[in-house]
Parts: structure tokens; sequence; C-alpha cells
């Protein structure tokens, strides 16, 4: 297991207890004063709440999303296909229609505004959640011009090629022990990543899981990327080899 996934598993488990807890506490220990602003609120607007079944959607809420954030957990770490992506979507679109749904049950005077605040936070929370995805996905574009090294998009460089140290073929990546600052999904890593020993820290380009990658050294810092067509990968590498 690397160092990266077991991180995960020790924040996630942590996530799950909190949320786990939370939702017993308010679900079956009746614990209101846990839900945010509830005890600030008056009297009268409480028991509106509660008699008109707030507080038990939120339970609800709280029980479904859950058991999502549980699966999306396990997917992760069992490393099936697109599984992470899937689980946390899923949990992200049921837990903002959830609480959209759930201002059904607000009291009158407040509703219409509070649905506002909230579509507007989903709205803006799904469009940054895509365009991550979006330009996270996107392929780089790597190119050599003017002696230089370049890869532009998320996460891109320039480097003088008369200062690079090293240029080899890996047949297999290395293993990645944890990202440092970078995008990663099932077919994507692209940033700066954690690599296990003699490697250590440097960048990803990597689309795909299949080799051979190039591994560029420049300075203390270095570069492993692969294309889409493996023989766009051995070409960069004569380019580079030869200069």
């Amino acid at each position: 297991m690397s160092k990266g996934m077991l991180i995960f598993i020790i924040v996630m488990g942590w996530t799950l207890i909190i949320h786990g807890g939370l939702t017993y506490l308010i679900v079956k220990k009746k614990e209101y004063s846990l839900i945010s602003g509830f005890n600030n609120r008056p009297k009268k607007e409480q028991d509106y709440l509660i008699e008109k079944g707030y507080i038990t959607t939120l339970g609800k809420i709280f029980t479904y999303s859950f058991y999502l954030l549980l699966l999306a957990t396990l997917l992760s770490i069992l490393r099936i296909p697109y599984g992470a992506e899937f689980g946390f979507g899923l949990f992200i679109v049921f837990l903002l229609s959830g609480i959209i749904y759930l201002q059904r049950f607000e009291v009158p005077h407040k509703r219409k505004r509070y649905l506002w605040i909230v579509n507007s936070i989903s709205v803006v929370t799904v469009g940054v959640i895509v365009g991550a995805l979006y330009t996270g996905s996107a392929e780089n574009e790597v190119k050599i011009e003017a002696n230089h090294l370049i890869i532009s998009g998320m996460y891109g460089l320039e480097w003088p090629i008369d200062e690079i140290k090293n240029v080899e073929l890996l047949e297999e990546l290395p293993e990645v022990i944890m990202r440092t600052n970078g995008f990663s999904s099932e077919n994507v890593q692209k940033g700066k990543f954690k690599l296990e020993e003699p490697y250590g820290q440097g960048r990803l380009f990597i689309k795909g899981g299949e080799g051979p990658y190039l591994y560029i050294v420049f300075g203390d810092d270095f570069v492993i990327l692969n294309r889409e067509h493996k023989e766009e990968t051995i070409s960069l590498y004569d380019q580079l080899a030869n200069e």
C-alpha cells in the first residue's frame, strides 16, 4: 500500500467517523443543537421545522450521504476504474440536491431567500468541479521549440534543452507515493507528485496507463510524461537525446 493511499484512508476514516457521529447524534439522540443555527432560531421556528419534517428530512440526507461517502471511499480504495469519480460525484450531487429539496420545509418567510442562496452555491460548486475536471483531463501539448522543451496547459513548464541533465525511456511508471500539488483521476496524473526513491518529488504528465514513459531530469527537478500514442513518446525521446 502506498503512502498516499494510507493518508487517504486515514483522512477519509476520520471524515466518516465525524459524519457518522453527527448523523447518529442528530437522528437517534435528537441532538438538534448540532444543526448549524438551529439553537439561534426562535422557539416558534424550531417547533415549525420539527412539525413540518425539516429535521426528519435533514436526518435522511445525513444518513444517505454517509452511505454514499462510504461507497466512494471503498471504490477509491479498491481502485475500481472510475469508481472514485463516480462515487464522489454521486455524493456531491445527492448532497446538493438534498439541501435544495430541504428548503421546501423551511419556514415560509425564509424559504425563498435560503433557496436562492443554496441554488447559487450549488451552481458555483458544480461549475468549479466541472471546470477543474475538464481542465485537468485536457491533454498538455508537448513541443520542442526555440531550443526549449515546452509543456503547455495546466501545470505546464518551459525548460532550456541545453540544461537538461538526463533523458531516459521508462517501460513502467515509478510508484506514486502522494500528490503534492496536482490533478489526479483514474486516467490522468498531472502536476507535482512524490514518487518512490530514487526519484523523489517531480512532475507528471501522464494520460492512460501505457508506456513507454519519457523521464527528463533538469537541475533538481524532473518530468515523467507519455503521449496518447507511444510513437509520439519515442519521437520526443529521440529529439531530446540527439540535442
